[in-house]
């Protein structure tokens, strides 16, 4: 078999083939995921941003918790139930509640 004069071309052409048909093939899929990512992609900045300014919302609370806390020491003692409690009225109290309007406008 293999001492046709046709059997090495033959075999090279055909790996040759093969290479190509699959170089098509990684082609058209680059492609595919190419355009997918661009069509993503402005999505991503946006909650992006909303990842940071939950971020910052947070360290606000937990430095707003710290200070409640470092007014009086007694308050690191309580239950966390009752903390909790007591720092939603200290908030309350200091106007750091937000509160929708009753009235609409």
């Amino acid at each position: 078999m293999i001492e046709e004069p046709w059997f090495l071309p033959a075999a090279f052409g055909a790996v040759v083939f093969l290479q190509l048909v699959l170089l098509i093939a990684v082609l058209r899929l680059s492609s595919r995921v190419s355009r997918l990512f661009r069509l993503i992609s402005p999505a991503a900045p946006a909650a992006s941003q909303e990842l940071v300014e939950q971020k910052e919302a947070t360290a606000e609370q937990k430095n707003l918790f710290a200070e409640f806390l470092a007014e009086d020491p007694s308050r690191k003692e309580l239950p966390k139930k009752e903390q909790f409690s007591e720092f939603r009225r200290w908030r309350d109290e200091k106007g750091l509640n937000w509160k929708g309007s009753a009235e609409p406008t």
